[in-house]
């Protein structure tokens, strides 16, 4: 069973049950418990479900406001680690830059405020929110609004995309499989960000380590195409990407 249909089916079996055991996970998707395991910490990381003793319960039964909490705090001193290093290292005075709706660059925002006249264009209503908190010129696209992850997507907002030149895109990821395929669950969200990274100047992804390796349902770019910025990969991290790759590791 290939790891996306099966992760669809512990989410579609957690929402049902509302708890759920790794020995029935393991007995619905004929897999070992080892890889179960694996599957409830990435999901978890995507804010699908929550891990619990011995299980994972859905996520539904929270309130919105606690899923956000749940999917922005995972991984959290990485993501502002990588955040302060993309920031620090690829925008400049005066650029128009995109950063979409991912958690990891949405850590960005603080940092720009002591870079002068940087104009952020976000699909991502958090994102936009936390430049205008800090005073940061914002343009926030329209579009649909994804009740999950609070991004705009569909035609609308493609064509506003489609329209702009920006200086850098900064890109979150869900997963980054064997081939450097740049994955993410939602096909609507895949094309908004293959398209902020085909009309930026310089286009970077942010990662922390745990999206490496992991493999979703849409592809919407290579990683030969961008710079993947991530926090230090052990041996077996490195051994899951492609041999030529822009890398840019960050010491945390």
């Amino acid at each position: 069973m290939l790891t996306q249909k099966r992760r669809n089916l512990i989410e579609r079996y957690a929402n049902q049950h509302e708890l759920c055991r790794v020995n029935e996970l393991c007995k619905l998707t004929s897999t070992s418990e080892s890889t179960i395991r694996r599957d409830l910490i990435q999901m978890e990381n995507q804010g699908l479900i929550k891990r619990v003793h011995g299980g994972a319960q859905s996520v539904k039964n929270f309130s919105r406001d606690v899923s956000r909490h749940i999917r922005f705090n995972i991984n959290h001193d990485a993501k502002i680690a990588i955040a302060r290093y993309a920031v620090q290292k690829f925008v400049h005075a005066g650029d128009y830059i995109f950063i979409d709706a991912g958690t990891t660059t949405y850590e960005m925002v603080p940092f720009i405020t002591k870079i002068p006249h940087v104009t952020i264009i976000t699909n991502g209503i958090e994102t936009a929110l936390c430049s205008l908190n800090h005073g940061i010129e914002t343009l926030l696209i329209g579009g649909k609004v994804k009740d999950d992850t609070h991004a705009a997507v569909g035609q609308s907002a493609l064509e506003q995309i489609k329209a702009m030149n920006f200086a850098a895109s900064f890109v979150g990821v869900n997963g980054i499989d064997y081939n450097g395929n740049l994955t993410t669950p939602d096909p609507e969200e895949a094309a908004i960000k293959k398209a902020e990274i085909t009309q930026a100047g310089h286009a970077y992804v942010l990662a922390d380590t745990s999206k490496i390796g992991e493999r979703n349902f849409a592809v919407f770019d290579n990683i030969k195409d961008v710079v993947v910025v991530t926090n230090r990969l052990n041996l077996s991290q490195k051994k899951a990407l492609p041999a030529k790759v822009n890398l840019e590791e960050v010491q945390e």
